[in-house]
This record gives C-alpha cells, structure tokens and sequence, in this order.
C-alpha cells in the first residue's frame, strides 16, 4: 500500500476533528435542552469500539497486508479523540517496529509526546518534540507546529508552564522567518508570565447598563471570555460555556464577556437570542484597553482566574475548561 505523507494524515484529522466540533456544537446553540444521547456521545462510543478492535487487530495480526493503514488509523483517531494517555505503549511498540514507515513513525512519536504529556512525563515529552523540529525546513512547519501548539497547551493543562514555554521558545526560534508564528508564540508566552500572578481588573459597564467589576467577584472562580458574534471559533464554544456556566453558576462560577464587536446592538441581539445569561461588556474603548492588558490581538481567548483573583489558566476550551473549573471549585 501507498503511506500517506505525515503531513496530510494530520490535516485530515484536524479538519474532521474541526468540522465534526463545529456541526454538533453549533446545532446545539440555541437549543432548550440537549438530548439524552447526544450525536458527539453516539460517535465516541463507537470509536472507543472500533478503536479497541482496530487494537487487538493489529496485535494479533502484525503481518497483515493492511496492517500499516491499521496503525495509521490508530495513531491518527487517537490524537483526534483525546485516546493518546492509554496510546503510548501502542506507539513505543510501532516506533521500534523495524517495519515502520517514516509517516506513520511521524505520528506515532507526535501521539506518544501528547501521552507522555498528559501522564506528567514532560521532559521526555519535549524531547520527542525537539526531535522532530530538528527536521523541519524553517521556512514553514505546517502540521509539526499544530502538534507544537497541542503540546503545549497539555503541559500547560498539566501547570508546567516552564515546559510549556520551552515548545514555544523552540517553535520560535525553528520558524524564525514565519512572522506569524513568532507572535503567537511570544502572546502564549505573555500570557504565561500571567499566571499565577493577580489577574488585570476588568471594569466597566454591560450592555445592559450595570457594573461589571472582576474584584468584586473575588471568591469565586470567573471565565473572562474574549469573543465576538463573527467568530466562528468563539460561536463553536458557546454551547459549552452555556452548560458549564449553567452546571457551576450555583457552585460559585462566573463568566465575564468581552465582545469585540462593533455594533452592541448586534450583541444584545445575540445574547437575548441565545439566552447568555452573564454580563457582556461591549463599551469600545474599554474593550481596548481589557485587550491591551490581557494581550489579545486574536480571538477567541479566555481566561480562568481563580478564587483568590489570580489569572489560572488560558485559551483552554472544550472538555478542558470545564476540568479546570471543576478542579478550581473541588479545591
């Protein structure tokens, strides 16, 4: 058979991973109620299923003509499902395989680097990253610096915020001419000098006319979200922080939001539309300045900040944010 290039296998699973996200969460915006067995938890169960038998298959018929779209398939649905923690032996045994195609190979060390990640195993995490790097042509990174970037929100969910700033440091350096990927490696890298340090006061007023204060929330665990109504990114996320906001708002959990939209008339819209609960601030010059001390040239990006008022987490989304809240208010 014919190995597809590690470039394009990762592609495929990101615009899948994307356009499945995008489908499911954006049909549930506005929805009253979501159903007991929703599309998403129909598809995960049958990808756990079909991932285990894809296992076994391979294990027990390691010689088969089809064997090597087996592990491909593995390694790509395992970064796309999250599957990559209970992944690494899997991987560690196809990377010695003397059989190993480079492109499989390729995404076999890239899904044992988000496992390790994800068991606390940072140092070698990075190691497998750095080794990668090495091979890449500096002009461009493409897939390598997506896998980058996924490595290093793991070691950021996992608080080595040092590790973390190792990947972007190295993907900024390697890709010195991308212009674009040097900012965004030097805006994660602001961010993180961020944490743990009191997060910048937002004030201001709402679309409703009412004060917004972040200090006057202290005790409490508050999402500052940075969005806007042509955001198709921060539009996906919003049925989670809907259902995370109605989850924990009784248990201590706030959102602030921050649109970016020029027209508050079209948020107020949006909002009521939507049933968004908290308060939005949408009052031009004071988004500008929230933006300026936050550093947000781009969004979505979001926030955490903790019961004592310190800046948590950042650009965290999906499944992930909502670990972080829990874990902030179980402590």
């Amino acid at each position: 058979m014919t190995n597809l290039p590690l470039h394009r296998i990762l592609t495929v699973a990101i615009v899948a991973a994307a356009t499945i996200a995008m489908a499911t969460r954006a049909s549930t915006c506005f929805a009253d109620e979501a159903p007991a067995a929703s599309f998403n938890s129909i598809i995960a169960e049958q990808t756990r299923a079909t991932f285990d038998r894809v296992t076994k298959y391979v294990d027990e018929n390691g010689d088969a003509a089809d064997a090597e779209r087996a592990w491909q398939w593995l390694f790509v649905t395992s970064m796309q499902h999250g599957f990559e923690a209970e992944t690494v032996e899997l991987a560690q045994t196809y990377i010695k395989s003397p059989n190993a195609s480079a492109a499989t190979r390729g995404v076999a060390q890239q899904t044992l680097a988000i496992g390790l990640a994800k068991g606390g195993k940072s140092e070698e995490a990075v190691e497998l990253f750095t080794g990668q790097l090495r091979f890449a042509r500096f002009q461009s990174g493409g897939a390598l610096i997506e896998f980058g970037r996924r490595l290093a929100i793991e070691l950021q969910l996992a608080r080595d915020f040092g590790a973390a700033r190792h990947v972007y440091e190295e993907i900024a350096s390697k890709f010195f001419l991308n212009a674009d990927v040097r900012s965004l490696c030097e805006n994660r890298i602001k961010k993180m000098d961020m944490v743990d340090q009191p997060a910048p006061e937002v004030e201001g007023s709402d679309i409703n006319g009412g004060t917004v204060s972040l200090a006057s929330l202290e005790g409490k665990v508050v999402l500052i979200d940075f969005w806007a109504t042509n955001c198709p990114p921060c539009l996906e996320e919003m049925p989670n922080l809907k259902q995370i906001y109605a989850d924990y708002h009784d248990d201590g959990f706030e959102i602030l939001g921050i649109s970016l939209d020029g027209d508050p008339s079209i948020v107020e819209q949006f909002t009521a539309r939507a049933e968004i609960a908290w308060p939005m601030i949408v009052e031009r010059g004071t988004v500008d300045t929230l933006r300026a001390s936050y550093f947000v040239p781009t969004i979505p990006s979001l926030f955490v900040v903790d019961q004592s008022g310190k800046l948590h987490q950042f650009d965290v989304r999906g499944s992930n944010l909502r670990k972080v809240i829990e874990g902030l208010l179980n402590q």
